[in-house]
């Protein structure tokens, strides 16, 4: 029998009826987590009120899908669950971008959304057909339905300690995830008596994960006759809470690894195991060693287009692909043809690899991988750097910001050209934690998300890198940072429009510009105005010839900056696999160690052609 899931108690064990709202919140300071975010609403007033009585302390965005990546971003951050409060209606959709974001990446968070009284809504009515019946209201539960771990509608104030039991234990075990209650405002402010509710118990299901020793003794088996074994580590092991394990066993076993772009932080740049990020806009040493490996072992990893390629089928086409990862649907999804799939729990498997794992001795794959990655670093790729009066070439940006941070900085980045070029050219050091969106890479995540990293390690100096374009959808948060006045530095990359669509229109539609340019169509404030209305320190970085002034003196001032960085209009990405369309209008891309510019190689070369 499943023991039933409980919270932790305090106030609510006392016997005497307490508010719904007053029972979530004290619940939910109970778990650990000190801070959540809102947009203050009328349908949330009980809400409001309760979580405002606790301990935790609240931040007040200007728009839900802030609040929404904020609690993103903190529940990264702090491993804790990420906490998010809005109103009816507009408020409750205005979360949705953020919350499939929380969804894909696997966050936890939990939204609590304020709903109008029982008898107003489509839901308690039950009128087939009805598209509304109360003010600002909107059924929220079937919108999220899709995109959330559990999403209610609490209709009966009973049942609150079984739906918010529920939730948080579907949040934060298993593959985490973004979970969302709907509260009708009558059942808010509700009377409870907590001793009467009933608790939710687990569901009695089959094993979710299917580990056993013997095949993970078959694993390290296969991984011990390898001659060119190579690890290929996700994001599932930080959201397994195992990053450190992680390391340890690397330590041991000896085998380089490479990392995907969620999982940037997880192995310091410099460390001699790590060969850097595959990938279509990946680093090409670390393209050559995933498709010169003979057995790669898969962990917490889901095998994303930006990590294999638009090819499954040429991604590391010699290799016994080993995939782990306790989600089956994404191991049904698999177009590499992995060869062995196991639904297994990092949480089992990887502490008995560290365990039973035999060190590797082939140095000559390690010192070729490390030739790869040496050879093939982005400080080495053919990048157009001008005279020092030249615009900003992106990749100096990045590598003279990786020089000049210290090591403990939390670094940021959201959609465009500042995406991939952090994700190859950052060096990144041990301590130093990398957040992004990775598979929704929604525009304005990056500001809003430096606001929650910044309020779960106030500690440290967050650093945040996005284009002009990225800006604008979360603008609004700029007050939010000028109220707060967090330890932010915030980099604008400048590049006159939107490079990444530019790039696209001049590659297959002979530069015919449609909504990228000035002269078609899209244009942005001056950033400087727009600093001095919101009160907020403005720097401005002209040309390449002040680039490491300028970097200096944002990263050395006290509290916020925002540095406008002037770039060139025409960055190119470099490396990148090449894509090109056929004749019926599809797209066909080259394999990983196909990469855009061709290099020299050969027997004998520091960056000798991978063995495929």
């Amino acid at each position: 029998m499943t023991e039933p899931s409980t919270l932790p108690s305090g106030p609510i064990e006392e016997t005497k009826a307490v508010r719904v709202a007053d029972y979530i919140a004290k619940a939910v300071e109970g778990l650990g987590t000190d801070s959540f975010f809102m947009l203050s609403g009328g349908m949330m007033m009980h809400l409001m009120d309760a979580f405002g009585r606790t301990k935790m302390r609240y931040y007040c965005n200007h728009h839900e899908q802030a609040c929404a990546m904020a609690a993103d971003a903190y529940a990264r951050q702090t491993g804790k669950l990420g906490v998010c409060l809005a109103t009816s209606g507009p408020g409750a959709t205005n979360l949705l971008t953020g919350l499939v974001g929380a969804y894909q990446d696997s966050v936890p968070v939990i939204f609590l959304t304020g709903q109008c009284k029982r008898k107003e809504t489509v839901r308690w009515r039950g009128i087939e057909g009805l598209r509304q019946c109360g003010f600002l209201e909107v059924d929220i539960v079937p919108i999220v339905k899709s995109v959330t771990k559990y999403a209610a509608f609490v209709d009966q104030p009973a049942d609150i300690r079984y739906h918010l039991e529920k939730a948080i234990h579907l949040a934060t075990s298993g593959r985490p995830g973004p979970v969302l209650l709907d509260l009708p405002l009558d059942v808010q402010g509700a009377p409870v008596n907590p001793e009467e509710m009933r608790p939710y118990v687990p569901e009695s299901t089959a094993p979710a994960s299917d580990f056993s020793p013997d095949a993970l003794q078959r694993v390290m088996e296969a991984v011990r006759r390898a001659e060119r074994p190579l690890v290929l580590a996700g994001h599932g092991i930080r959201c397994a809470g195992l990053a450190e394990e992680f390391c340890r066993l690397i330590e041991r076993w000896q085998v380089p690894v490479a990392t995907t772009f969620m999982a940037k932080d997880l192995v310091p740049d410099a460390h001699p195991l790590f060969v850097g990020h595959p990938g279509p806009r990946g680093n090409r040493g670390a393209n050559f060693a995933v498709q010169s490996a003979d057995v790669i072992l898969i962990m917490g990893c889901s095998l994303h287009l930006q990590t294999v390629g638009y090819e499954g089928d040429l991604f590391a086409p010699k290799a016994l692909k080993i995939q782990i990862d306790l989600d089956r649907a994404l191991l049904q999804r698999d177009s590499t043809g992995a060869q062995w799939k196991l639904a297994w729990d990092l949480h089992e498997y990887l502490p008995a690899l560290a365990r039973d794992v035999t060190p590797y001795s082939g140095l000559g794959w390690q010192a070729a991988c490390r030739s790869w990655k040496r050879s093939y670093s982005s400080r080495n790729e053919p990048h157009v750097l001008g005279e020092p009066g030249d615009l900003v070439n992106l990749y100096e940006f990045v590598d003279q910001l990786s020089d000049a941070l210290s090591g403990d900085e939390t670094i940021l980045t959201d959609a465009g050209q500042p995406h991939p070029i952090l994700a190859q050219a950052f060096r990144q050091k041990a301590g130093q934690r990398y957040l992004n969106p990775g598979s929704l890479a929604e525009m304005g995540w990056a500001l809003p998300a430096s606001l929650g990293a910044a309020v779960a390690a106030p500690h440290k100096q967050v650093v945040s890198v996005f284009g002009d374009g990225s800006l604008q959808p979360n603008i609004q948060e700029l007050q939010t940072l000028a109220h707060h006045r967090f330890n932010i530095k915030t980099f604008v990359i400048n590049n006159g429009g939107y490079a990444s669509i530019r790039n696209t229109q001049k590659n297959f539609f002979q530069g015919f510009f449609v909504g990228s340019t000035p002269g078609s169509g899209v244009t942005f404030p001056d950033l400087r105005k727009i600093c001095e209305a919101y009160g907020l320190p403005y720097v401005r970085c002209e040309n390449r010839g002040v680039l490491p002034q300028r970097l200096r003196e944002v990263l050395d001032a006290k509290g916020p900056v925002i540095c406008e960085v002037m770039a060139q209009v025409d960055q190119r990405i470099l490396p990148a696999v090449p894509s090109y369309l056929l004749p019926d209008g599809s797209m066909r891309s080259k394999a990983l160690h196909e990469m855009a510019p061709a290099v020299a190689t050969g027997p004998g070369h520091a960056g000798s052609a991978p063995p495929i």
